[in-house]
């Protein structure tokens, strides 16, 4: 809808969470606390075949929730859009009625209704979560890194991500849609100073991982070419106090699968991670990274415009990523996150981070840029999100916008606008333009 385009950020998802050190538990919150909304309004968009006229639908967005303390919380809840506008008629829509068919036609889709799903403490030893995943980092994000699985306007999948800690060993598990054979991913990190050594000082210092992906490329409208890689990674904590924590780290990558013999389909990396707390509410996180990379393989394959690269790597007609030929060459990537948490309810709350590759031998640029911001006063909600690939090749843009304002305490008007990419059955893409406006009402007890 309306909340098509919200945008489910956490600090541990943008940055790897090697690099967090949760040192001090929040407090426990005790008791169970429901909320519910509803959001109705009017919502346009590109009908995304043929002439690609503009159709326009009703939008009524029921939620429910649930949160029980720090061990669990979900809600429920899909955006149903009813056809108004038609100005490309389809004989399918029939079987639907007036309420949109590719919202709806096939598995995944169903799945849309779990909004969210949290199943035990962000600092304990185990936890699930389910739902949309708009900048999904798997370890230090060599393989899958700022993944957004709902970025296709017909394809509304909930992914999972599992994680554990057993003694020495972390292990995370990830699929990108619980009800078709997609991109399901994995890792295992080791912490060798556990292993090594019974000095504490070397605990979660040097760190060990191998990381697996592979999607089957069988849901999401259309299928797609199935991609497979892996990569072994090696973190090293070389400072680590209350203000600041900086690791080195270095990765050799390859595609598990190997389309031509005589392209290399391999690379290497080697950076520096560093996050501060400058401010008891300000946090920072950055990133910087030289790679080696070419052929069919380059890091962060799995990246935020993946749903899109899967079926033309970039533009709208080209080929499919995992066909893409990268010339080998040297390119340098940087990631900057930043996090403001207020004192008081009046007081700026900020998420926001951004990630860039600039490619040496091609001049290749790939950005990508998330905000989501409640601003001073407390009414205002602003969030924003870019993804920008090949700017100086054939560049393909994916942006989109969302404002909310509080007019009364259960009172909210809504206002979102952005492009769309609609995959085709000849397997390429095909550009449009969303918008919508809208009110809401919510109450929690």
């Amino acid at each position: 809808m309306i909340g098509a385009s919200l945008l489910l950020i956490s600090v541990l998802q943008q940055a790897p969470r090697a690099y967090v050190d949760p040192s001090v538990a929040p407090p426990a919150q005790e008791g169970i606390r429901f909320h519910a909304a509803l959001e109705v309004g009017a919502w346009v968009l590109s009908s995304g075949t043929g002439a690609n006229g503009l159709d326009g639908f009703g939008v009524a967005f029921p939620r429910l929730g649930v949160k029980g303390g720090d061990e669990f919380e979900f809600e429920l809840g899909a955006p149903l859009r009813l056809r108004l506008l038609d100005q490309e008629p389809l004989q399918q829509e029939a079987d639907y009625g007036r309420l949109r068919r590719q919202d709806w036609d096939e598995r995944s889709d169903f799945a849309q209704v779990v909004r969210s799903l949290r199943i035990g403490r962000d600092d304990g030893n185990f936890q699930l979560r389910a739902g949309a995943f708009s900048t999904y980092t798997l370890g230090g994000g060599w393989l899958v890194n700022r993944y957004h699985n709902r970025l296709s306007p017909d394809y509304h999948p909930a992914g999972a991500n599992f994680t554990a800690y057993l003694g020495p060993t972390r292990v995370e598990l990830f699929a990108s849609d619980v009800l078709a054979t997609r991109l399901f991913a994995g890792e295992v990190r080791l912490d060798l100073g556990r292993v090594l050594s019974s000095n504490e000082g070397a605990f979660d210092r040097y760190l060990l991982s191998l990381d697996v992906a592979h999607d089957f490329g069988k849901a999401g409208g259309v299928t797609s070419p199935p991609l497979s890689a892996a990569s072994v990674g090696l973190q090293v904590g070389a400072v680590k106090s209350e203000k600041v924590r900086l690791w080195l780290q270095a990765a050799a990558g390859a595609r598990a699968e190997t389309l031509i013999e005589s392209v290399p389909e391999y690379g290497a990396a080697a950076g520096l991670v560093i996050a501060g707390k400058p401010k008891e509410t300000v946090e920072l996180v950055g990133r910087l990274e030289g790679r080696r990379q070419g052929g069919r393989f380059r890091f962060g394959l799995f990246g935020a415009g993946y749903e899109l690269s899967r079926f033309s790597g970039v533009g709208l007609r080209e080929a499919p990523l995992s066909q893409e030929v990268l010339p080998g060459t040297f390119s340098g990537y940087g990631e900057f996150a930043a996090t403001v948490t207020p004192l008081a309810d009046e007081d700026l709350e900020l998420t926001a981070s951004a990630s860039g590759e600039y490619f040496v031998s091609t001049g290749r640029v790939d950005a990508d840029a998330v905000l989501q911001a409640h601003l001073p006063g407390g009414k205002t909600q602003v969030q924003l999100r870019a993804i920008l690939t090949d700017l100086t090749g054939m560049p393909r843009y994916s942006v989109g916008a969302e404002v909310r304002h509080r007019f009364l305490p259960a009172l909210y008007g809504i206002a979102m606008a952005g492009t769309e990419h609609f995959p085709q059955a000849e397997g390429n893409l095909r550009n449009g333009f969303t918008a919508g406006l809208g009110v809401g009402v919510d109450f929690q007890r």
